[in-house]
């Protein structure tokens, strides 16, 4: 068996109803979907794991009953008397929920896998993630895969769960389903004040305080046009980092884990390059999403566990696309 495989399945898009029909906003499914193409035909040549279909019981470890039952109902054109506490560019995604069950399907798949000795390492592709909390999301997210890919690698046995997440936005959805949860530490790099995550409270929830204060880790980056007063003035709590400081950051964080972990996820964006909406932010070139990877390699290879990585961000293909391939490269062969 392969040390590494990907899952990029054509499943991993399906909706209830032809896409055509369904109205999408922004950085959606249509984009997503042409990432995920884009992946399966720059990584055709690796191992593939076979598509799979998650349960709803498999979600509901990590999100409330009620409110995937709201997202069931949409999912089929059926009414619901209260409409889930969504964003506006989430609007749509209720009919992806099919795609949704073959995007976790993927990671149970790498999870067992993995507890089987057949595999070490797994590029996945699923929509949805980090911004999903337990009963709503935003920022194109409305269920997370990957924090339901946790729980049941716990559940096979994979005890302590490390997440790192480096897309340029907060995980701040998988944070909050894991607050003060001492098995599964969260580990997110991401921009300070993004105008995206612009209400007061979400921008708190990116704080170094706001991690250390759940049981996490958070290394917020301020961008360059602000200055020192910046953080003072919006009332914001704790440290912040720059962006020639990032890795090394990145770098003093994972060796200081709590814990020595039994299975490392990453959520890898990729919005975070200085070719995207990381410019003036982290500054990443393709070369630092290769040091990104050879230093939680460097975790998993210490603790002889293995890495699940899931596409996250990345808003200009091209980019995102490449930026991948050093990812990948490095996943599967060093």
């Amino acid at each position: 068996m392969p040390k590494f495989a990907t899952y990029l399945q054509p499943s991993t898009t399906l909706t209830t109803k032809p896409a055509e029909q369904i109205n999408f906003l922004g950085h959606s499914y249509p984009y997503f979907s042409q990432v995920r193409q884009g992946l399966a035909e720059l990584l055709g040549h690796y191992p593939v794991l076979p598509a799979r279909q998650a349960a709803m019981d498999d979600y509901l470890t990590v999100h409330d009953a009620e409110y995937l039952q709201k997202i069931t109902r949409l999912a089929a054109d059926e009414p619901v008397d209260e409409p889930p506490n969504w964003s506006i560019e989430n609007s749509g995604l209720a009919y992806t929920l099919p795609g949704l069950f073959y995007g976790l399907g993927g990671l149970l798949e790498a999870v067992d896998q993995m507890k089987a000795g057949q595999l070490k390492r797994a590029y996945c592709f699923s929509l949805g993630g980090h911004h999903a909390f337990a009963d709503w999301g935003h920022g194109y997210c409305i269920l997370n895969p990957q924090a339901a890919a946790a729980r049941y690698a716990q559940a096979q046995g994979f005890e302590k769960i490390l997440i790192v997440d480096w897309d340029l936005h907060h995980g701040d959805g998988t944070q909050s389903i894991f607050a003060h949860d001492p098995s599964v530490y969260c580990l997110s790099i991401h921009s300070a004040a993004d105008l995206y995550m612009t209400t007061q409270r979400v921008l708190r929830l990116g704080t170094t305080t706001a991690a250390a204060e759940t049981g996490h880790c958070n290394i917020p980056i301020l961008h360059s046009d602000y200055d020192d007063s910046f953080w003072a003035h919006m009332k914001l709590p704790g440290k912040y980092y720059r962006a020639a400081t990032s890795l090394d950051a990145l770098q003093v964080a994972l060796e200081e884990l709590p814990w020595t972990p039994n299975l490392v996820f990453v959520f890898s964006g990729y919005d975070a390059h200085q070719e995207d909406q990381g410019k003036d932010v982290t500054n990443w070139t393709n070369e630092d999403y290769e040091q990104l990877t050879r230093l939680v390699l460097r975790v998993a290879q210490k603790a002889n566990c293995p890495i699940i990585s899931s596409h996250g961000g990345g808003y200009t293909l091209p980019v995102a696309l490449a930026a991948v391939v050093c990812h990948t490269n490095i996943l599967a062969t060093e």
